[in-house]
């Protein structure tokens, strides 16, 4: 079950719509905004080798932060490391005093560039997300401003680095060189597969937070999650979810994307539904005609055969579904059903996972066209 209160998938390249839950919900990004700030300290005149001094108040943020002295000084690339890294919240105010003079100043430039993105619904009054009055983003927001990051290459190649070191030069005239050891907090870049990069949040008013990103076979998604209370439980299951499925749910037209109204879903005509939508989610989406579900697909035609003999064997009715994809390309996916009632659907697509690991999505059956091959 997906523990956060607001929720966005999104397909990199097309923009189209792949998951989402209370997208538009204006709620604190904690650290996440140090992705904004990291924009910002990028498109401005300075340099990367430019060194920023430290000043007194910057030293005086609660952390995380890499504890800098007053009068030291550190590159902006390095202080970019340990912002997206480490996320240290000294780091985003030496930036945000070095370049903009003042973090207000600082903090108005980081609304700007947002609305100029296209995230409209945030706003931002420091560099690091620590809780503020009217400090809020939304997730449909957070995942705009990530994709548009990961098209500098300096960002991103920042958020797929795993560890680093950075240095910060005392003043005076022996100016002593600290080195800092620092390690992404980013925990699907060590067991993820295709894991593009991202960046973490907390704060006690925004618990847990992630906006980040994954590719596999020429498919990249972008995911963002706020006020999560399982960050990456519901982090692979967005993510899996939309990779496992992607040539289904790329399909699914746009008038049949789901609208949200009040907290709720009221899918559309063929869009798939999946365990990972609350119960009441789930509730609206009918069939007189029953479910099947998918459990996963495939381009080579040996492991959904593998896969499909395996669910049989666990006891469940499968076959195996050829498709023609619009490029010419064939996929080949394990399904299992029908079932006559949703709440028969569901019980089986939580055994299914339990047992196999393979997260299945919930698939009207008017919505499927009739399989090109049974096992024998």
């Amino acid at each position: 079950m997906l523990t956060a209160r607001s929720a966005f998938l999104v397909d990199a390249t097309t923009g189209q719509v792949l998951y989402q839950r209370e997208p538009d919900l204006p709620l604190p990004p904690a650290s996440t905004t140090k992705i904004v700030t990291a924009i910002v300290a990028l498109e401005s005149d300075r340099r990367g080798k430019d060194l920023l001094s430290v000043t007194k108040s910057a030293t005086h943020v609660p952390s995380s932060k890499l504890y800098l002295r007053p009068g030291q000084a550190m590159t902006i690339d390095d202080l970019l490391y340990g912002l997206l890294l480490s996320s240290a919240n000294d780091a985003s105010l030496v930036l945000a005093e070095g370049i903009a003079g003042s973090v207000a100043r600082f903090a108005e430039m980081m609304t700007n560039k947002a609305r100029e993105i296209g995230a409209t619904n945030s706003r931002f009054t420091n560099p690091h997300g620590l809780t503020a009055p009217e400090h809020y983003s939304t997730a449909r927001d957070m995942a705009l401003i990530f994709n548009y990051a990961m098209k500098n290459p300096a960002f991103r190649e920042i958020v797929q680095t795993k560890t680093s070191s950075v240095s910060s030069v005392s003043s005076g005239k022996s100016q002593r060189v600290r080195h800092i050891s620092i390690r992404n907090h980013n925990r699907l870049l060590w067991n993820f597969d295709g894991a593009i990069g991202g960046k973490t949040g907390y704060t006690y008013a925004a618990q847990k937070t992630f906006v980040g990103g994954a590719s596999r076979n020429g498919a990249t998604l972008i995911v963002s999650i706020l006020g999560s209370r399982d960050l990456w439980g519901d982090a692979r299951r967005l993510l899996e979810y939309g990779l496992t499925n992607y040539e289904t749910l790329r399909t699914v037209s746009p008038t049949s994307a789901p609208v949200f109204s009040d907290g709720q879903i009221s899918p559309g005509k063929e869009k798939p539904s999946s365990p990972l939508f609350s119960w009441e989610e789930e509730r609206r989406v009918r069939s007189s005609s029953g479910y099947v579900l998918q459990i996963a697909s495939f381009r080579e035609r040996d492991r959904a055969e593998s896969l499909q003999r395996s669910i049989t064997e666990g006891g469940y009715q499968s076959f195996l579904e050829k498709v023609l994809l619009n490029n010419g390309e064939t996929t080949y996916r394990v399904r299992v059903g029908p079932y006559p009632q949703l709440t028969h659907a569901q019980e089986a697509a939580r055994e299914i996972e339990n047992k196999s690991g393979f997260r299945a999505i919930i698939i009207p059956v008017a919505a499927v066209a009739p399989p090109a091959e049974r096992p024998s």
